[in-house]
């Protein structure tokens, strides 16, 4: 299936293959990108049925989402995904191990809606909220999502920043990604292996901060770093902070 991907020029620096978030393309990093492209060669890539990517030909699951785009980009990048990217990325680090150096996650949840063992999920009923909201009214839906993600310090420019993404490109499968947000990928990250990192906003309205009380019971060695006055997009709220953690994580023998 074709994925819309954009490649910087091959310096010889670590290569970092970047993901986005549910309703949105690889775009959203462009306020970063140019400080990133300082210590990395990138790769963008739009999930498949989002931004500019076609949607899959089969069923839509995380496993299908990461085989998609393993078959399609180069080996040895650290993978880098924001919030639904962290769980395709997750996911792509258990299918093929041996083609990421790296995991760094940002704002992204292993298990987005709570159950009886992980109160660290946004609740049952407000997950089925927004789906159903999706099915009657999108656009309505995915302006409400964006409000969520915009708090923080940074939470008047970011709002700003979503809204004019989300007016760049239709997603051809919005729909089939909001479900995998309903994934428990708790298991996926206990059972890796490979250097991690975990970044989260303290002012987060989708993962709690209390979920960095729980990470290392899933994964003892990763890393976890824990932004003040940042929403669901830590990345916006602290970009200069965001470049050193992960010019340090690269640096540290990946």
């Amino acid at each position: 299936m074709s994925l819309h991907i954009e490649y910087s020029p091959r310096t010889g620096r670590p290569l970092l293959l970047l993901l986005h978030g549910w309703g949105l393309h690889s775009g959203v990093w462009q306020p970063v990108l140019p400080a990133l492209q300082q210590y990395f060669d990138t790769v963008l890539v739009d999930l498949p049925g989002l931004g500019r990517s076609a949607a899959l030909a089969g069923p839509v699951s995380l496993e299908a989402v990461a085989a998609d785009i393993l078959q399609q980009v180069p080996a040895g990048a650290i993978w880098l995904g924001w919030s639904l990217g962290g769980l395709v990325a997750a996911e792509a680090a258990r299918q093929a191990p041996e083609r990421v150096s790296g995991l760094v996650t940002v704002a992204s949840n292993p298990c987005f809606v709570a159950r009886d063992d992980w109160a660290c999920g946004m609740a049952a009923e407000t997950f089925d909220g927004f789906v159903s909201a999706l099915a009657t009214d999108p656009d309505r839906t995915l302006a409400s999502f964006a409000l969520l993600q915009s708090r923080g310090e940074a939470a008047r420019e970011t709002l700003r920043a979503l809204k004019s993404l989300l007016a760049e490109h239709e997603p051809a499968a919005v729909a089939e990604n909001l479900m995998l947000l309903a994934a428990d990928s708790r298991a996926t990250l206990s059972g890796l292996a490979l250097p991690t990192l975990h970044i989260f906003g303290d002012a987060d309205q989708l993962v709690p901060a209390a979920i960095v009380a729980h990470m290392p019971a899933l994964q003892p060695g990763a890393r976890l770093r824990l932004y003040e006055g940042a929403g669901h997009l830590p990345f916006y709220a602290a970009p200069a902070r965001f470049v050193a953690d992960l010019v340090e994580f690269a640096g540290d023998g990946l």
